[in-house]
């Protein structure tokens, strides 16, 4: 009986133990649990609060963003070269369906095979992205609707449109390839996929082109549809602009096919030419060779290529700036009759200047002859440099650089182009007679081919230089705003404008270029000067050896100027001088377009 108590009593001290400690783990794990909840509590409601705000307003909020459409660019009259079009992205897409998966891939080959050939590109290259477990890829981007309509008339699968998957894009689109594609520019992407307008027209004037995209917010129901209530708040997308150009498409055409064979022909680095009417501003043809595809911008190798030298490349232009000097020197009181005596072929730098490091130097004439007396024309015909120079001296620094920054040297043009670049122009304090020396036939000081073009149009406008530009109108819905030609300077008077001018013919009808291509545009009164420069050295002070630029700028007619034309090339190699190289160049452009400027011919 004992025993049995004790056996007894033993069992329920074991249960009272087994009881309490029970209590306790339960205990545990309640405030454990109850702990937790207020954590998570804490996190979802106080730390993590804006993110669940954003998840519930999701489930009952929608936000949507519509694409604006880009504006397109034009031409004068107004063919279109540049527009967006409507493409596709292909995708190869399959469901996990085993059915579906195990017909596709029974017949991968000949899909394989017909895509290929559609896209345009090889069995490989498709084959390697449908891998035995792929889901979701890509194929080609920016395909046609064309191309389009023939992947979906694939029929090899019994089930449509089985393994290719379409989405909507669009495409900046250039109709015409490679015209006017310096003045363009083109839209590509950034390192972080976004669109992106770089050179020319395209790159300067990029978000207006874009427009701005539109955004709607509301409430939507359970299957997603938007509920039009007050909380509905629509932002319409804008338009990008449209801009037309003052570009003459016919012209331009012309003068790119005939650049590119200059360039060929006289295997020259590059190739540049403007023309410009010089009543207005407005740029007719602006062309660089070599140039690109810019529906194909990727395939271009040099970097250098998708500027436009036109406007980017500043050089030392040489004698074409020796109109510029006489002008400001019969403008300064300087009689038109002046002459200078040429007795050495040669300027003394030391006798002009009394600078003691410039004994022994000596400026020449191109072939290194004395030439007699010259008259202003004369030095134009015969490029005197030593008489250009003696000019220069009597008219003095002070009125000189004060014209010179008139004619627009020095100064930026802002025409509107992506790459634009201006000229420098040594500080008046800086100056010395040496420089003013140099300056005088266009070394020393430089600029570029816009910038010299904007210059000597001045004489062939009788002394009023208008502001170039490229842009004839902005088009913003029914909005036009068409752009206003404007004087900018008139550094001279018409009489000495036009005094120049008839000197310039001399160039052309008394010796200046070769009687031969004198000949071939006897039919037209034309007032122009050649110019060639030496080429700087890249990063030492002097001149590289047996490397030069050549330009030829010129006017016609002489009395009522309808156009003014700049042809400059880099760099020649089957001569030196612009009259062998420029000049040539120069007559071919122009007997081509001169009845589409409707240029007349002597009485």
């Amino acid at each position: 009986m004992t025993s049995l108590n004790k056996l007894h009593s033993g069992r329920r001290g074991s249960k009272k133990k087994f009881s309490k400690s029970g209590y306790t783990l339960v205990n545990v794990l309640t405030i454990s649990l109850g702990a937790f909840v207020l954590i998570q509590a804490f996190r979802w409601q106080i730390i993590q609060r804006d993110r669940f705000l954003a998840l519930a307003s999701q489930q009952y909020q929608n936000t949507e963003e519509e694409l604006p459409q880009r504006g397109k660019i034009l031409a004068i009259d107004g063919t279109i070269l540049a527009v967006d079009e409507p493409v596709w992205n292909v995708y190869a897409s399959l469901s996990s369906d085993e059915t579906e998966r195990e017909e596709f891939f029974s017949k991968k080959d000949e899909f394989v095979s017909e895509v290929a050939t559609i896209l345009g590109t090889t069995k490989e290259e498709i084959n390697s992205k449908l891998t035995d477990n792929f889901r979701y890829i890509k194929l080609a981007e920016g395909i046609s609707n064309e191309k389009k309509s023939a992947l979906e008339a694939i029929d090899i699968f019994s089930i449509n449109d089985l393994g290719l998957y379409y989405e909507k894009d669009v495409k900046r689109s250039y109709p015409n390839n490679t015209l006017a594609s310096h003045i363009l520019g083109f839209i590509g992407k950034n390192s972080e996929g976004e669109y992106i307008g770089q050179y020319g027209i395209e790159g300067y004037y990029f978000s207006d082109i874009e427009g701005q995209a539109g955004y709607s917010t509301g409430e939507k129901d359970s299957s997603g549809n938007v509920i039009l209530n007050e909380e509905y708040d629509p932002l319409e997308a804008r338009s990008g602009k449209t801009f037309r150009l003052t570009i003459e498409p016919n012209v331009q055409m012309k003068v790119e096919e005939i650049l590119e064979e200059g360039v060929k022909e006289t295997q020259s680095k590059s190739g540049t030419v403007i023309i410009m009417n010089p009543k207005t501003g407005a740029i007719i043809a602006m062309a660089n060779y070599p140039n690109y595809d810019p529906n194909e911008y990727w395939l271009t190798q040099e970097p250098w290529i998708f500027k436009n030298l036109a406007v980017s490349d500043v050089y030392e232009y040489g004698s074409v700036h020796k109109p510029i000097t006489v002008a400001i020197a019969i403008e300064s009181g300087i009689s038109k009759d002046y002459t200078c005596t040429d007795s050495t072929g040669y300027l003394d730098l030391y006798e002009a200047t009394g600078y003691e490091d410039l004994k022994g130097r000596k400026i020449y004439t191109w072939d290194k002859k004395a030439d007699g007396t010259q008259t202003f024309a004369q030095m134009f015909a015969n490029s005197n440099n030593p008489c250009i120079a003696k000019t220069a001296l009597e008219v003095g620094f002070e009125y000189y650089y004060t014209k010179m920054k008139e004619f627009g040297i020095g100064t930026s043009i802002n025409i509107g182009l992506q790459e634009e670049s201006t000229s420098y122009l040594k500080p008046y304090a800086e100056w010395t007679k040496l420089d003013l020396i140099t300056a005088s036939y266009g070394q020393g000081i430089s600029a570029t081919p816009l910038q010299v073009i904007s210059a000597i149009s001045t004489i062939a406008n009788h002394g009023k230089r208008m502001q170039p530009y490229i842009v004839d109108a902005l088009i913003d819905g029914d909005d036009i705003n068409v752009t206003v030609p404007q004087v900018i300077s008139e550094p001279i008077s018409a009489d000495t404008a036009d005094t120049v001018a008839e000197m310039m013919k001399a160039v052309v009808e008394d010796g200046g270029i070769l009687d031969s291509e004198a000949k071939r545009v006897e039919d037209y009164e034309i007032s122009a000067k050649t110019g060639t420069a030496q080429v700087i050295k890249e990063g030492e002070v002097g001149y590289q050896e047996d490397t030069t630029i050549a330009t030829y700028i010129g006017f016609a007619p002489t009395s009522d100027p309808q156009m003014i034309m700049l042809v400059r090339l880099s760099e020649p190699q089957t001569a030196e001088f612009s009259t062998f190289t420029a000049v040539p160049l120069w007559n071919d452009i122009f007997l081509e377009i001169a009845d589409d400027l409707e240029i007349p011919k002597r009485n």
